[in-house]
């Protein structure tokens, strides 16, 4: 989850990781606010589709994965142990700091939980269910994709086929089958959406890019016709909208890449995109505790729920930043630091 960065920045790539933490944001608080413990209705029903943010998160790793190694060689245990060790970095450490926060918190609410749950929950393995925070599945697919890279960072001709046959046959499996849950993890439609993403990747490379804005436009169409089925006509099977969004994201993916033209600064989508892990990671549990004080201040001052939406994710946001900026950068400069250090130093 690694910010894209390139020959000339693709800064509009960022902007996508900023827009996709907002729908996830939105579609978790749309459907909460829905829940009949807190306002018993629906606010902004068309984020009902916001899930869809992570279809885009997911084509996006597999394009910044496969350009930020596309130049390592085959079987470099150095660039093997580099590959960890930035994912462990980029990943781990701030998580674990949200993880001790959602863990005091459920245990001081009472919640039920096993040792493996807590385990499973600080390392990124495989559960059945998630009980400390909810949107960490998310997290542990991607794991799944950087063990499976590994591979093809060691060895191309095996790597390159496992990639592609776990994302075809996984995606064949969740459509026409009904597995165990670790069968379903293991083989889900979400994996083919990296292997989408090292596709973009590998023609950008290779500078094979063309029909930029027809792609991006039938993408966009794409994603945002399965959206509106999603939102207002009834959903359809999940494994297939899983397809039909990563369709979509694909294309608009691949479409922002081949324009050049767009790729501009724009700060405030610099910033947020930047800190798009930091708040992908804290929303959920702060989602919780700003409906509970938007209770409060109905009770004493009815508002629009509109306005209550639109001000918790903002609120959000805000803390997304200040956590990138205080907590996430810090932790990150901090064990870039401790890493040179373990590195042997050159004879004077």
């Amino acid at each position: 989850m690694d910010q894209v960065k390139s020959r000339s920045q693709l800064y509009q790539l960022n902007w996508v990781r900023a827009i996709a933490a907002l729908m996830v944001v939105g579609y978790h608080l749309e459907i909460t606010m829905a829940l009949s413990k807190y306002f018993d209705r629906a606010v902004f029903p068309i984020f009902k589709a916001g899930s869809a943010g992570v279809e885009l998160f997911f084509v996006l790793s597999g394009f910044v994965i496969y350009y930020a190694h596309h130049r390592d060689r085959q079987g470099d245990v150095e660039a093997v142990k580099k590959f960890v060790f930035k994912r462990f970095r980029r990943l781990y450490p701030p998580l674990w700091i949200v993880l001790i926060a959602t863990t005091a918190m459920a245990l001081a609410a009472g919640a039920e939980f096993g040792a493996w749950d807590v385990i499973a929950a600080y390392l990124i393995l495989p559960v059945e269910k998630e009980v400390l925070l909810g949107v960490e599945w998310t997290l542990r697919h991607e794991m799944l994709f950087y063990a499976t890279f590994l591979l093809y960072l060691w060895n191309r001709k095996i790597g390159l086929p496992l990639l592609i046959g776990w994302g075809v046959i996984g995606s064949l499996a969740g459509v026409f089958f009904d597995e165990p849950w670790l069968l379903k993890f293991l083989l889900s439609p979400y994996h083919l959406l990296f292997m989408a993403g090292m596709g973009i990747g590998r023609l950008f490379v290779r500078e094979d890019m063309t029909y930029g804005l027809p792609t991006f436009i039938a993408g966009t169409i794409v994603f945002a016709g399965t959206w509106w089925q999603v939102s207002y006509g009834g959903g359809a099977d999940p494994d297939y909208l899983i397809l039909l969004f990563g369709l979509g994201a694909t294309g608009i993916i691949y479409g922002l890449c081949a324009l050049p033209s767009w790729n501009r600064p724009f700060k405030p989508l610099d910033m947020m995109g930047a800190a798009s892990y930091s708040l992908y990671l804290i929303h959920y549990p702060l989602l919780s505790l700003l409906l509970k004080i938007a209770m409060v201040v109905h009770a004493k001052i009815p508002l629009p729920l509109e306005l209550y939406f639109i001000g918790i994710v903002f609120a959000c946001q805000v803390a997304g930043l200040l956590f990138h900026y205080y907590v996430e950068k810090p932790v990150l400069s901090l064990t870039g630091r401790l890493m040179q250090r373990r590195q042997p130093q050159p004879a004077e």
